[in-house]
């Protein structure tokens, strides 16, 4: 008896499973980003950062996203850094799914990074948590390309990220005049009104050949493979959004610290 009982519901279950799945559709796109990131020490403890990305779809065409981001760094020694900032964000409508209004975030995030070297390997450990503002728009019967600002809408997001860096040949650490190997993964999680982890926002794989110009240079390009789930943006299904991305980065990194002058003897 129970067991007739239970049949139906499990054969629901897998029903309403399987229509689900169904309704995620995947759209795929080929961008390019240039990035620009660097930690600039004015002292022992302190530095500022310095952050912005040009990141254009459908291989530099269009438009997808504008990004800037200063912070503040406070090192507590070599392996441990703290950060405050600050990011803006202006996103493009593109892709065969676009958003329907173009619209801006307003971000204040806090992170640690953790560094750590492992033989010839560096390993870099990051955990972001992001307060995101994110503009809402609404049609405008004069203007219903662009729509009209109404307000914000808050979101918390903690991402982590795990970057690891080889030097190539037999060189024993990146310095200048040695190219290197850097691979990274990024997971970023939403949190919703409950203040748990509600699902993955995105995901981000990638591999990056760099080159140590100078000191404070270093280039680096690679490929990024970017997935970001969008909930309900498919005509109503939840479109998981595949990103195939060529990235160039420019890392530059100041040493402002004022140099001892060697002492008299």
């Amino acid at each position: 008896m129970h067991l007739r009982k239970i049949l139906p519901v499990l054969a629901g279950l897998l029903y309403l499973s399987t229509t689900v799945r169904a309704q995620r559709i995947a759209d795929p796109n080929a961008n390019l980003w240039i990035s620009h990131w660097g930690d600039h020490r004015v002292n022992q403890h302190w530095s500022f950062h310095t952050e912005a990305h040009i990141r254009r779809a459908d291989m530099g065409a269009n438009w997808q996203q504008l990004l800037l981001r200063p912070a503040v760094n406070y090192h507590l020694n070599d392996e441990v850094m703290f950060t405050l900032g600050y990011s803006y964000y202006h996103n493009y409508a593109y892709g065969a799914f676009p958003i329907k209004f173009g619209n801006w975030e307003h971000h204040i995030f806090q992170q640690v990074q953790l560094t750590q070297v492992i033989g010839r390997t560096k390993l870099a450990y990051r955990f972001r948590m992001e307060e995101r503002f994110m503009a809402k728009l609404t049609p405008s019967l004069d203007d219903p390309v662009e729509g009209i600002f109404d307000s914000y809408v808050y979101q918390s997001r903690f991402r982590t990220r795990v970057w690891l860096t080889v030097p190539l040949g037999k060189h024993q650490k990146v310095e200048p005049g040695v190219f290197n190997a850097n691979f990274y993964d990024e997971l970023f999680l939403n949190f919703g009104d409950s203040q748990r982890l509600d699902y993955i926002n995105q995901n981000r794989l990638s591999g990056l050949l760099g080159y140590q110009a100078s000191k404070p240079l270093n280039v680096m390009l690679g490929y990024l493979y970017q997935v970001i789930e969008r909930p309900g943006a498919a005509n109503g299904a939840d479109l998981l959004e595949c990103n195939s991305t060529v990235h160039l980065v420019l890392v530059y990194n100041l040493d402002l610290r004022k140099k001892e002058a060697p002492s008299a003897h």
